[in-house]
């Protein structure tokens, strides 16, 4: 097959594609995706087409002719001339049947030599070669239409995929590359359909989207203080004797300051007799004069340790989501819990925090979302279902295992079911409340109402109530206040 075909049909691929989905092609990661993809298509649809190559038999007949011609005899062969009349026949070409009847009895003629006879043979071989080409080359190009058709109409359903996804999550504030990974290309069929099923239960069910806000908040950042020992600069106002400030009066002393003399002194020279004593006092400093003085303030710098409460914010925990996949949950009830287990899974993606799913009946299976995890992976792990039995404690048995482990210390588990199960044992009801204690939050989403019939001892700190069939969440309990309240 000729290879400008199959780049012809490649780049009216990616004209197509980047012509409709602009904005998503401008990622990096989609176009590189749509570029693998088609050039996976390419290779493989060029091998295919050579392998189903519907003209395989005519060449070979062509082949054994062309040995013939070249090997035995050059002379016109009855059966060539019939084989290739039907080969025209068959694709549709016209094949001139006069002329070559006309050939064969020329070459019965004994009288003309057999160089005279090499042309008529020599040209049925270049004609066959010629209209098998023509033939070969037109299915090819028609079975790459086709294919190229086919193959598109794929693309675009993938891409209609990728756009929902980018509609419907963004509302919720994840960025475009949470989703956009390398895993998108190993998408099947199967896992686009549930893709789509479950994005429609996130697009318009405005239950399910106030569920998705509330789960967001489920563990609201704990704020906590510690004491903490910092230095500090501060400044002091330091009193110093000022001799030049006259506030106050703190003794006498020997001066001939007359503003600051003692009434006494000044009464000497009321008298002229006793006033050259007040003037000889005076020359000799010797008056008797009040002594005053003041304070000056003088900054100083001093560095001082205190301890100060600092107010901090413990990041969010990790999150444990058990899933019931039960016979009691299929249909409805199992697409929404695995719509909003598919979105909590994201959004820890998205927010690095550690995430394990666990989906159960009377089994478990067990997936942890990590920062490589794909989002084909966690398609193809919720897309699978138990439908047997209800049997939630294995499920909580293997979530007390992992917050027993370093890595989901303070986890948020939410167990996603209808709860239309029997009484929780009490060794686990005692394993449950020990990891309460140790700062671990359990939570419960149930949906439908069928277990307010039989229902259950509250074994949750939050339990979310949704249903289906009203799409409102009828109400919101909060165990562990309710219990302190009573």
């Amino acid at each position: 097959m000729s290879l400008g075909f199959s780049t012809h049909g490649k780049n009216i691929i990616e004209e197509v594609v980047k012509k409709k989905y602009a904005y998503l092609y401008s990622q990096n990661d989609i176009s590189r995706q749509v570029t693998a993809q088609i050039e996976d298509w390419q290779y493989k649809t060029k091998l295919e087409i050579l392998q189903q190559d519907i003209f395989s038999e005519h060449q070979s007949q062509l082949t054994q002719w062309l040995d013939f011609y070249t090997k035995d005899s050059h002379e016109l062969n009855p059966k060539a001339v019939e084989e290739y009349l039907s080969f025209c026949l068959e694709v549709g070409v016209p094949a001139n049947l006069s002329y070559w009847k006309k050939a064969l009895e020329e070459n019965k003629d004994t009288s003309k030599q057999t160089s005279d006879k090499k042309p008529h043979f020599q040209l049925l071989l270049h004609e066959w070669q010629k209209h098998l080409d023509v033939a070969q080359a037109r299915w090819q190009l028609e079975e790459l239409q086709l294919r190229r058709d086919q193959f598109l109409e794929q693309l675009i359903e993938w891409m209609e995929l990728i756009k929902q996804l980018d509609q419907n999550l963004c509302e919720f504030g994840f960025e475009l590359g949470v989703w956009f990974d390398d895993s998108l290309g190993s998408l099947s069929k199967q896992n686009i359909d549930v893709l789509k099923r479950w994005l429609n239960y996130l697009q318009n069910d405005e239950g399910i989207k106030k569920i998705s806000d509330l789960l967001g908040k489920m563990r609201q950042i704990e704020h906590t203080s510690e004491i903490e020992r910092v230095q500090q600069t501060i400044e002091l106002q330091t009193p110093i004797v000022d001799s030049n400030s006259k506030e106050e009066i703190i003794g006498l002393r020997l001066a001939k300051d007359l503003e600051h003399a003692l009434p006494s002194e000044l009464a000497l020279m009321s008298d002229p007799d006793t006033a050259i004593l007040f003037d000889l006092k005076y020359l000799e400093a010797k008056l008797l004069c009040f002594e005053l003085q003041g304070l000056a303030y003088q900054k100083t710098e001093v560095e001082i340790t205190v301890e100060v409460e600092k107010e901090t914010e413990e990041k969010l925990g990790p999150m444990i989501l058990c899933v019931d996949t039960s016979g009691s949950m299929q249909g409805t009830p199992e697409s929404i819990a695995k719509a909003v287990t598919l979105f909590l899974g994201v959004k820890a993606k998205n927010q690095n925090r550690p995430c394990f799913v666990i989906n159960f009946s009377t089994n478990i299976e067990t997936f942890e979302v990590t920062g490589t995890t794909g989002i084909a992976e966690l398609t193809g792990f919720l897309s699978q279902s138990f439908h047997g039995g209800t049997d939630v404690a294995p499920a909580l048995r293997y979530a007390i295992k992992l917050l027993e482990t370093e890595k989901y210390e303070k986890s948020d588990v939410l167990v996603i079911s209808d709860f239309v199960m029997s009484d929780l044992p009490e060794s686990l009801l005692k394993d449950l409340e020990q990891q309460k204690l140790n700062g671990n939050q359990f939570n419960s989403l149930v949906i439908g109402d069928l277990f307010m019939y039989n229902r259950v001892e509250n074994y949750f700190d939050n339990e979310f109530i949704y249903n289906p069939k009203s799409h409102q969440i009828q109400e919101l309990l909060q165990f562990t206040a309710l219990q302190k309240s009573r």
